[in-house]
């Protein structure tokens, strides 16, 4: 196992709340752009109106989605993932969440697309360093690079 020791001194706190029709992984990018984040942290609750999941298959996502119905709501219970940049220096996110469709029955993988009804909050903790996610040919998916 290959470790990298990240200072979190200094690092930054960024919270945000997104509101209905905001995309979970895109407002995402668009803070990491605004704050000048290279790496972190980022944690998100909150309620999804769209809600696309991946889980890794033989080299592809099998990917589900789920809408929330009329004065429904997917509540999303848990959404954690790092941030990094990818080859051409942009934000990378990589989420993975837990969801609870409007009948309670859980979901729960790799986040692929999350539209936001009526509000989530984002948590993302910057670190002090640059983190990158580059492709990693072994295992044909990209990877944080150490």
């Amino acid at each position: 196992m290959r470790a990298v020791e990240v200072s979190l001194s200094p690092s930054s706190l960024i919270i945000a709340r997104l509101h209905p029709g905001e995309e979970l992984l895109e407002s995402v990018r668009q803070l990491s752009r605004k704050y000048s984040i290279s790496g972190g942290l980022i944690v998100a609750i909150g309620g999804l109106k769209h809600l696309e999941v991946g889980v890794y298959k033989q080299g592809k996502y099998d990917v589900q989605s789920f809408d929330a119905g009329e004065g429904e709501t997917i509540e999303l219970t848990s959404a954690v993932g790092s941030l990094a940049l990818d080859e051409t220096g942009a934000p990378s996110p990589h989420i993975h969440v837990t969801a609870a469709l409007p009948d309670h029955q859980p979901v729960s993988g790799h986040l692929l697309k999350g539209v936001v009804s009526p509000l989530a909050e984002v948590f993302i903790v910057s670190a002090s360093g640059t983190l990158r996610r580059l492709m990693d040919q072994s295992i044909g998916l990209p990877a944080l690079t150490l």
